[in-house]
């Protein structure tokens, strides 16, 4: 019996961040302004001079610093429990967000933007080429002449071995009332499709280390080399397209004509 037989459940995969989810992604990656992507895509948005747009935006953690400075951006999720509280640190800012509750693939905001950016490699969310494909081409028609899409992209080069081995994944205590929330990851790796298979079991520690509740979040994560992202690039219209990094974590940016 090999292991995909052993590990076979219709745990729904990729499901958007709710409740305890958005609830515990906010205490790991809360909007302070500190993660080293910030000053990247602040120069990049700045650069573009003009509207930009996040996509994948969740709790703001880009978001709000950036509005806060004055920056002409909105943002964009798949998860309304993730942009309400990303709505709710605007407003702790005195900002007054502009967020769009809608799907990648089916991207259709009516209007255009100078910068659009899809960071943290959320993109890999994304299950097929043919849904890459849908993705893109939709960004590229919210893009002005000239407009620049940036995705970022990670290559895993660790854990290629691995057979669902169980972790601790992150960890994080919430000030506001001591409730930990604490993820345990397992993963198999797929290379020959370039996916991977995560198992996240999610735990909630009370402020005394009572368990409070557990679940199980599953995630189907799919990765795109360098060449092969930039050839989609190219194929979906972009023009002067190029990757910014290295082989196994790297920026690609496409230009509207």
């Amino acid at each position: 019996m090999g292991l995909d037989d052993l590990v076979h459940d219709a745990i729904p995969v990729n499901q958007p961040y709710a409740g305890l989810g958005a609830e515990a992604y906010d205490v790991w990656m809360p909007p302070s302004g500190d993660d080293p992507d910030v000053e990247m895509y602040r120069r990049w948005i700045e650069r573009g001079g003009g509207p930009a747009l996040e996509l994948g935006c969740g709790n703001g953690r880009l978001l709000v610093g950036y509005a806060r400075e004055g920056l002409d951006v909105e943002g964009v999720d798949s998860s309304a429990d993730m942009l309400a509280i990303c709505a709710a640190h605007g407003r702790e800012a005195g900002l007054d967000l502009t967020l769009h509750h809608t799907d990648w693939l089916a991207l259709d905001l009516g209007r255009t933007y100078a910068t659009i950016y899809n960071p943290a490699g959320s993109f890999a969310l994304i299950a097929n080429d043919a849904d890459a494909h849908t993705a893109l081409a939709a960004w590229r028609r919210h893009l002005r002449p000239g407009g620049r899409v940036l995705v970022e992209m990670g290559v895993p080069t660790a854990d290629l071995d691995a057979k669902y081995e169980w972790r601790v994944r992150r960890s994080g205590t919430r000030p506001s009332d001591g409730v930990t929330f604490m993820v345990h990851e397992a993963v198999r790796m797929d290379a020959d499709a370039q996916t991977a298979h995560v198992l996240n079991r999610h735990e909630l520690w009370s402020a005394s280390g009572e368990l409070i509740t557990t679940y199980v979040r599953r995630h189907r994560l799919r990765w795109w080399t360098r060449e092969q992202f930039e050839s989609m690039f190219r194929t979906c219209g972009y023009i002067d397209v190029r990757s910014h990094g290295e082989s196994d974590g790297f920026i690609t940016e496409g230009r509207s004509a």
